[in-house]
């Protein structure tokens, strides 16, 4: 893996609740030798992380596909689809401290176990007994929640065996896979569910037993931190507040989230409009999913070439390029759209990819970041904690654009989008002489500072 990230961890200003002020500050601690058993940890913990994300890829398009199917009506298939939804959008943050309380390793085990109760209860009697089609709602539900509990795991046991130079490019290689589900999850969905309907529901069973396989022997290299002595457990207000404050007043964790969270919402509304622009040119299926299927290939390069700018670029100035290249990406849609309709197929899934290829490079930022300076008592309440931001800001994205494209068009909207983002890259880079000053984490260590 590539070389040190981050010089030391970031200033939080201001009172910070009493837990998050005794606990040890990254850089203090020492260093892991890199190991062979470490890089089996890791590697463990990327397969199951992995396979984790394709089986739900598969899981969120069968569940649509079966409701229609069963019932024959598209309503009743997005409020099935919906139920999936809000668990992941609301429970991110009590589930954060679940995790933070608990053993990584045992909550991932508990999360395949569920997900495998799932779909053996609740989505192979639809397909084989024909029982009522509102199970599937309480499936995905359900699933939403196994999904979520996983994930905020994964990200506290990956601090706990990688070490920290190290960090970056295990970053990168979680954020390929991210992409990579998306690329190959969907398309095998609907290929498995092509074959039978119970094909996905038997592919996901054989996913969970896999990723139970590879997360069983997790068991050694995965501590957290130790408790404060002599304090008992503190109350879930308090657990809540610490995490929250922590975010809060980490300028660098609430630069990230802030426009993580604006241009989730600016990259819906984009995405409305490549649909709506294709669909309105009679497109072909296969070529809409071939465009739409750019943000995973930019993502999956962004990946991979993430760890070198990581390295060598502060987080305020990380931020503040990838805000200026979503600008650029956002004026090759202006343009597309502007010019002759010919250059629609260059311009659309170019500006999808770019926008997938620079969110790779922030999200190994963000996530570089928080493992390194965040302690790891913390850390699941952080992640949940801004997920419920960036996430939430999903639907309110989607609502607003269709709004926008409604009395705008997809030209002036797109216009509108490239001003908004343009926007965010130039405060960014007015407040750099602040942020760095406030945010020292943000710097690489001296060359030589860490073997």
């Amino acid at each position: 893996m590539d070389a040190v990230t981050a010089r030391a961890p970031a200033a939080v200003h201001g009172p910070v609740p009493e837990e998050a002020a005794q606990a040890p500050a990254a850089v203090h601690r020492p260093v892991p030798e890199v190991s062979g058993p470490r890089r089996r940890l890791f590697a463990l913990l990327w397969s199951g992380g992995a396979l984790n994300g394709l089986g739900g890829m598969t899981f969120t398009l069968m569940v649509p596909l079966l409701a229609l199917a069963q019932t024959g009506s598209p309503v009743a298939a997005a409020w099935i689809t919906a139920a999936g939804l809000v668990p992941n959008l609301v429970l991110h943050l009590p589930l954060g401290v679940l995790a933070d309380r608990g053993d990584p390793r045992r909550m991932m085990l508990l999360a395949q176990t569920g997900r495998l109760l799932v779909i053996v209860l609740l989505v192979a009697p639809v397909i084989l007994w024909s029982a009522p089609v509102h199970l599937l709602a309480a499936a995905t539900a359900l699933h939403s929640v196994c999904s979520t509990l996983f994930e905020s795991a994964s990200a506290i046991a990956v601090p706990c065996v990688v070490p920290e130079e190290e960090m970056p490019a295990a970053t990168a290689r979680n954020e390929a896979h991210v992409h990579g589900t998306q690329m190959f999850g969907r398309p095998l969905g609907g290929f498995l569910f092509g074959l039978a309907a119970w094909a996905p529901v038997l592919f996901n069973a054989v996913v969970s037993l896999a990723v139970l396989a590879v997360t069983l022997p997790l068991d050694s290299g995965m501590r957290k931190d130790e408790a404060p002595a002599g304090r008992g457990r503190p109350s879930l207000v308090r657990e809540f507040s610490a995490g929250l404050a922590l975010l809060v007043r980490d300028r660098l964790l609430t630069l990230t989230l802030v426009v993580c969270a604006l241009t989730n919402a600016v990259f819906q509304v984009v995405w409305l409009i490549i649909m709506l622009v294709m669909t309105e040119r009679d497109l072909p299926p296969s070529l809409i999913g071939a465009i739409l299927a750019a943000t995973g290939i930019g993502g999956l390069l962004g990946s991979v070439l993430a760890p070198r700018l990581v390295r060598r670029l502060s987080v305020p100035h990380m931020v503040a390029l990838c805000g200026w290249t979503w600008s650029l990406s956002l004026a090759v849609l202006v343009l597309a759209l502007s010019l002759d309709p010919r250059w629609l197929l260059a311009g659309l899934p170019l500006t999808w990819g770019m926008i997938g290829f620079v969110g790779a490079h922030m999200n190994v930022t963000r996530g570089t970041y928080r493992a390194l300076h965040v302690p790891r008592r913390l850390l699941g309440r952080v992640i949940g904690t801004d997920r419920v931001f960036t996430g939430g800001a999903l639907p309110l994205g989607m609502v607003c654009g269709g709004y926008l494209l409604e009395c705008l068009g997809p030209r002036d909207t797109s216009v509108l989008l490239l001003a908004a983002v343009a926007v965010i890259a130039v405060s960014v880079t007015l407040l750099l002489p602040f942020l760095e000053r406030s945010g020292e984490a943000g710097r690489r260590r001296p060359a030589g500072a860490a073997a």
